[in-house]
């Protein structure tokens, strides 16, 4: 963690602090200020009171909404902002010369993993492209939707698009093509779909790395030698950072990673202090294109394109 990032999480930490005070004094107003308005607007009503003494605790009632909003759209901008200029500063850091784009990768490259069914929709945005460590790779938000269709007693019929995969994917270039394919895909979601013909399941010796995740390949060879011990423990250590499911695929000279999370990963805290501790595995999972070039060796001689024969030859 940069003395940066430590002096932008002491800074966070006092607003937090403020803005979390301001959260609970509006809400100890706003709620009894709600539940008081409305009871008694309804009791008035019943025992037929004036219409005027009822219209006085709607009011008391409506406000205290408003003062609820008001501490959750506070709430809310500050999370917001902290992740915002959090991922501003850590892409200034290690991604310096990274280049944007409201939109995503293309519909090609989102399925060329084969992690996902074809969409009936789909949406892609937030395109980010740099250089880490001299390894290229890019990544979008995606969401798949498939079109589901409802007829009702009646005949009528209607038409709805059902979400069924939102989150990251990430695209790695290296020099060596290992000449086969290697899939990590945990095992609860909407994998082992598309595009595993002629892989075959392979166990590694980690039980508990098994437990987690089915290994498919088209050598087994090509999995011993890239998926190690230490990166099957890192790679258990992130995917309990991310709320949904973690996949995973090396394509000749391609590697794939998707957080399928429903974007719900990155939870700032705000009831709680933001240490540094606390904020570290955060930080780690908006760092991630640079953690799995690291953690993977991706810029090491192996993925060189002319580090030798593959491993499946």
């Amino acid at each position: 963690m940069s003395d940066a990032v430590k002096t932008m999480l002491a800074n966070f930490e006092a607003q937090r602090k403020k803005v979390r005070h301001t959260f609970v004094v509006l809400s100890a107003v706003g709620w009894p200020m709600f539940a008081v308005g409305l009871i008694m607007a309804f009791v008035t009503f019943i025992n037929k009171w004036p219409e005027t003494v009822a219209y006085i605790f709607l009011v008391v009632a409506l406000a205290g909404v408003v003062l609820l909003i008001i501490a959750a759209t506070k709430k809310s901008n500050f999370v917001r902002n902290v992740a915002s200029n959090l991922q501003a500063e850590i892409n200034a850091e290690l991604f310096p010369n990274a280049k944007y784009s409201p939109n995503g990768l293309s519909i090609n490259v989102l399925m060329k993993p084969g992690f996902f069914a074809p969409p009936d929709r789909y949406y892609s945005r937030n395109y980010m492209t740099a250089t880490f460590d001299g390894i290229e790779f890019e990544k979008s938000h995606y969401q798949f939707q498939r079109r589901e269709t409802h007829t009702d007693s009646h005949g009528n019929t209607t038409t709805t698009y059902v979400d069924y995969a939102v989150g990251t994917m990430y695209h790695f270039a290296y020099g060596r093509n290992f000449g086969g394919i290697l899939k990590v895909l945990e095992k609860s979601g909407f994998s082992f779909i598309n595009g595993n013909q002629g892989m075959q399941k392979v166990e590694t010796e980690y039980i508990n790395f098994n437990k987690k995740f089915l290994v498919l390949s088209t050598d087994q060879q090509l999995v011993f030698y890239l998926l190690t011990p230490q990166i099957q423990e890192k790679i258990l250590s992130l995917e309990t950072l991310a709320a949904g499911q973690f996949y995973m695929a090396f394509i000749g000279d391609e590697l794939f990673i998707a957080l399928n999370d429903n974007d719900q990963s990155i939870k700032i805290p705000f009831k709680e202090a933001m240490t540094e501790e606390r904020m570290e595995p955060i930080i780690e999972y908006m760092s991630i294109p640079a953690v799995f070039i690291t953690l993977l060796g991706l810029n090491k001689t192996k993925f060189e394109k002319n580090a030798g024969v593959t491993a499946a030859q």
